[in-house]
């Protein structure tokens, strides 16, 4: 599968494609049909539920918090049997009130290290909630599944990089999945935003890494947890505290 095969052409949602497709080290592919991310749900018309409803998903996750959650309800279609609510709470990953912030004047900057940083910090403060998103993508019954957040570029980009690395991706190909969403979705938001931004006297590239996918962010993360872990694999196992087994299952469910 090509990566322009990967994207599920919505009107409602950008940023929504099958992870499948991705060749691992050692010469295997990651299943298609099997996991999907996405932007948020809320705004899919009938014809897009329709067309998810195809694909088989049987399982939603849901990254964002409560207060995103309650303003943005979403649209979910017929044959999903469990949505499961993970809320990771995150300044810059919380898009709209992000933006309130700096329509406000109380955020004029935002560096690629400060994404890097959040990114971090999500981790940290988050642990079991990404373990619960890797426990239920090793449980068979959960598959198809689909996981997102608001944007789908930030939660779900680094869900997203974590089940790719135990999979045994190339680490060039994570990077270059978590940067689809600058195609996808980022360039035309910020195009959205330029105006009102820039009408409070912001610099819309001032802040861009806040409202794109910048490839350092991501990469800087791994590489932080490769020096202090060794691998994803083992972060996952000492930091998160996921069985080997399931990650092992992970695996065998989702390479072929």
């Amino acid at each position: 599968m090509n990566r322009e095969q990967a994207i599920i052409p919505l009107q409602g949602a950008m940023n929504c494609r099958d992870l499948g497709g991705y060749a691992t080290e050692d010469g295997q592919v990651v299943r298609t049909g099997a996991l999907f991310r996405s932007d948020r749900l809320s705004d899919l018309t009938e014809d897009d539920q329709a067309e998810l409803a195809t694909y088989g998903i049987r399982t939603i996750i849901d990254f964002r918090t409560k207060a995103e959650s309650s303003r943005d309800p979403s649209r979910l279609w017929s044959g999903i049997t469990s949505h499961v609510p993970l809320s990771v709470g995150d300044e810059i990953a919380q898009q709209h009130e992000f933006v309130e912030r700096i329509k406000l004047g109380q955020i004029k900057a935002v560096s690629v290290a400060d994404v890097s940083s959040s990114y971090l910090g999500m981790l940290s403060e988050y642990p079991e909630q990404f373990a619960t998103f890797l426990n239920l993508v090793a449980d068979l019954d959960n598959l198809p599944l689909l996981f997102h957040c608001t944007a789908g570029k930030d939660r779900t980009g680094i869900a997203a990089a974590l089940v790719l690395e135990v999979c045994g991706v190339h680490r060039k190909t994570v990077l270059d999945d978590y940067e689809m969403t600058n195609q996808l979705r980022s360039e035309r938001r910020i195009d959205q935003l330029r105006p009102e931004i820039e009408a409070a006297g912001i610099s819309i590239e001032a802040i861009r890494p806040a409202l794109s996918a910048p490839r350092e962010s991501l990469l800087s993360l791994l590489d932080h947890i490769d020096l202090n872990y060794g691998s994803v694999f083992k972060y996952a196992v000492d930091a998160l505290h996921v069985m080997p087994s399931q990650l092992e299952t992970i695996q065998m469910n989702l390479v072929t």
